[in-house]
């Protein structure tokens, strides 16, 4: 006997109204691309700007960028599209900004690389961060981090994490970051005793890792002797679970069914361990004694404001707040800071007088050996000033290869304006996307663009120096530039000074793969990551010199 009779006919009927249902939805997008595409054309043509050659009615700019990126390594990420639209296009480049249409898989945008240009909407009127940037980040933070808050609750937290952050504080942590770089360094000895090659990136993350646990919550996790971290896999598996943007790429993950339940699931492991730490930071912030963490002086200010007292328990709403921006700090700063050492063991080794001048330069501050170095180091940590080579050569290479840029919202009234042509560019309804690869390699800025040379800074002309007001903002400029850059050049200065004069580390891309601008690193975009990082992980071999 049936458990359940279905009348003849309602199949039919079902499968006529799915199909019914699909070609509204088609026709309704059908619809709105013709909306969207000629609403590009008609503000083209009121405000009197040109748009790319052959903006197409159906595919908008998908062809002409789709051109360009076939010309580049297949795995090459997206923000290097307005450096490579500059190149193709030079005439078109002289109004300092490109309109870019490739919706659906982004947002209509305006990508900006003139430095005063970008200024208007990121120094002079800090406009807010895009809907999109809120969007790719709700399910990591639920919007309570300093990425992509606005008004008084960015403006608090920012207040509350800036003393952590300072030039003085991060000065008085670095013998517990040296404590770290040594165990870095301990790690490539081993490798070096195998003769493997190995990809870089990953060694370095964890170092870095450990380092922006100690600046922000005071503690070692052990990462780079542990077998396993529950706290690094669950950020790193949140981060591949967000969506960056909307192409074919991306839609396996749009859909998945279990993508919710793993990011919570995530996001609860990362509580679970982080929690009880800032909690017990609270509990004892009278005992604290010794440098202070981000954490540390941040829960000062919050028992400030309740009075100062001690408490037996702490506001779960502070704590919860406090952990989604710490989950924050260690995205942005593994992502950054681990990708730049790479590419500074890359251009380093391919320039052999560069790595020869910054040998000199350690041997000279520090002696001869890394021991002494550690020792010198954590002893007096205003060492690190003493070295404008290494600065050099770090400024050169986040020259080259800025992290990230900024996507800001553009809105009705503000307009963007080039101050050589005064001509004035509407807004609303774009990304305002800061293009800190096409600045930082633009010929009009920067003698010889392409190449590395740690020496432009250390010359007297002030284009050399990269003098003229914000054409280096590889950090951003503005209120909203990067919280912990001035923590990451001190670890970028570290890892150098205790690993290059006791380590050869030798790239090994295999011969006839793919180069970028000259050279075969260059900024990749690998499965699972949002933010550019060393292609192939930067594979190596580490051989001891000392």
């Amino acid at each position: 006997m049936a458990l359940l009779q279905i009348p003849a006919g309602v199949y039919p009927r079902a499968l006529n109204a799915i199909g019914l249902l699909v070609l509204l939805y088609l026709a309704r997008g059908v619809v709105l691309l013709y909306r969207r595409r000629t609403r590009f054309r008609a503000l083209a043509a009121k405000h009197g700007y040109e748009l790319l050659p052959n903006h197409s009615i159906i595919f908008g700019d998908l062809i002409t960028v789709g051109k360009l990126m076939a010309k580049c390594p297949s795995d090459v990420h997206g923000q290097i599209v307005p450096h490579l639209l500059a190149q193709a296009f030079p005439e078109l480049a002289k109004a300092g900004l490109f309109y870019v249409d490739t919706w659906p898989f982004t947002d209509p945008m305006i990508a900006v690389f003139h430095p005063d240009m970008m200024a208007q909407f990121c120094q002079e009127d800090s406009r807010p961060k895009h809907g999109h940037v809120v969007r790719e980040f709700f399910p990591f933070t639920e919007g309570k981090d300093l990425v992509t808050s606005e008004g008084m609750q960015w403006k608090q937290w920012r207040a509350v994490f800036n003393p952590g952050f300072s030039t003085q504080n991060i000065m008085s942590l670095v013998p517990s970051f040296v404590e770290e770089i040594l165990l870095f360094s301990k790690h490539l000895g081993k490798i070096a005793e195998t003769g493997e090659t190995v990809q870089m990136e990953p060694q370095a993350t964890k170092a870095v890792f450990d380092v922006i646990c100690r600046a922000s919550i005071g503690t070692s996790l052990g990462t780079q002797t542990s077998a396993d971290s529950p706290l690094l896999n669950a950020l790193k598996q949140n981060i591949a679970w967000l969506i960056p943007e909307f192409g074919p790429g991306q839609w396996a993950k749009i859909l998945h069914p279990l993508r919710t339940l793993a990011i919570r699931r995530n996001n609860s492991v990362m509580h679970q361990i982080l929690q009880p730490l800032l909690e017990a930071h609270c509990l004892e912030h009278d005992r604290t004694g010794g440098p202070m963490t981000a954490v540390n002086l941040a829960v000062r200010g919050y028992m400030k404001s309740q009075g100062d007292t001690a408490l037996e328990k702490v506001d779960p709403v502070f704590l919860d707040t406090a952990v989604e921006h710490i989950k924050m700090f260690l995205f942005a700063g593994i992502d950054t800071t681990a990708s730049t050492v790479s590419f500074a063991y890359f251009f380093l080794y391919s320039h052999p007088d560069a790595l020869a001048e910054i040998r000199r330069e350690h041997d000279s501050v520090f002696g001869s050996t890394v021991s002494q170095a550690a020792e010198l180091i954590s002893r007096t940590p205003t060492l690190l000033n003493k070295l404008p080579y290494t600065l050099a050569v770090i400024k050169e290479v986040l020259r080259l290869c800025p992290p990230f840029g900024t996507a800001r919202a553009g809105g009705p009234g503000f307009f963007l304006t080039n101050p050589e042509t005064r001509q004035r560019f509407p807004t609303d309804g774009f990304l305002l996307f800061s293009c800190s690869h096409a600045l930082q390699r633009h010929p009009a800025y920067w003698p010889d663009p392409d190449a590395f040379k740690p020496e432009r800074w250390l010359s007297d002309e002030p284009e050399s120096l990269g003098r003229r007001r914000n054409v280096w903002r590889p950090f951003e400029l503005g209120p909203r530039a990067c919280i912990g850059q001035e923590l990451a050049m001190v670890e970028l200065k570290l890892i150098l000074v205790l690993t290059l004069r006791e380590f050869d580390i030798k790239p090994m891309y295999k011969d006839g793969a793919g180069k970028l601008f000259g050279f075969q690193a260059y900024q990749a975009a690998p499965p699972g990551e949002v933010s550019s990082h060393i292609n192939g992980g930067l594979p190596v071999r580490i051989e001891k010199r000392l």
